[in-house]
């Protein structure tokens, strides 16, 4: 009977043993990995005069970056055709452009801040840093840029979009010789909002964003209401790359 007893015990330690084994093991396994986020398909999806827009298609792959001067100005002019367009020299304009065509419409949307020229770096373009630029692209409420190309007064954003084969902006794009339609203040109502912005697995930044706007046509200034706007992005930012991308 002892020996009975005795042989019972040890089964019980053994199977005992073997499932604190089988907790570790399953302990080990299990730890917290951050989750896999995939890169997004970069698209876009807007409504004008009750009709949507859908557009899947990216034609370049990374953002284009640039400058402007601030505070612009005409002067000299000459007859009527000499001029010349000043600004602060003290300041300068930073902008990050992305753009998605296809045949059924696009967008090119630009992220606009202006900076004091001491405060940022100089290379084949005036640039900040790093973790500067993403500020660019921070989730909430932006406004629109109405001055772009103009001014240049204003931070925020800028969009071209294609609506029936024309080209309309969120900003004049007549130079400052010309009075421009657009009256300060016409994007009152407006909204762009990032509600996401992301690091994808694989590299980059995944950018999800709702907008509606006025726009403009190129060259009569006739205008629309683009209504529902939906964006998703993956940014190709890489800090290794930056300033080039």
């Amino acid at each position: 009977m002892k020996k009975l007893c005795l042989i019972y015990t040890l089964l019980l330690l053994s199977v005992f043993t073997s499932c604190q084994k089988d907790h570790v093991t399953k302990s080990d396994t299990s730890e917290n990995k951050p989750p896999v986020i995939a890169a997004v398909h970069d698209s876009v999806s807007y409504t004008v005069d009750g009709k949507t827009y859908m557009v899947n298609s990216k034609s370049f792959s990374n953002p284009i970056s640039g400058n402007q001067q601030v505070d612009q100005k005409v002067v000299n002019i000459k007859n009527g055709s000499d001029y010349e367009i000043v600004g602060n020299p003290d300041s300068v304009l930073y902008y990050r452009v992305t753009n998605i065509f296809s045949t059924d419409g696009g967008l090119s949307i630009s992220f606009i801040k202006k900076y004091n020229k001491k405060d940022i770096k100089i290379a084949f373009l005036y640039y900040p840093k790093f973790e500067e630029m993403l500020k660019l692209y921070a989730v909430g409420k932006h406004p629109y840029a109405e001055d772009f190309g103009r001014e240049n007064l204003q931070d925020g954003i800028a969009l071209s979009l294609r609506v029936d084969d024309k080209s309309f902006f969120s900003y004049p794009t007549h130079d400052l010789r010309h009075i421009s339609k657009l009256k300060p203040g016409f994007q009152q109502g407006s909204t762009f909002e990032i509600i996401s912005f992301n690091k994808a697995t694989s590299g980059g930044y995944n950018l999800e964003a709702k907008f509606t706007a006025v726009i403009a046509e190129d060259f009569t200034e006739d205008q629309k209401k683009v209504e529902n706007g939906y964006l998703r992005l993956h940014l190709d930012i890489d800090p290794a790359f930056y300033p080039l991308f």
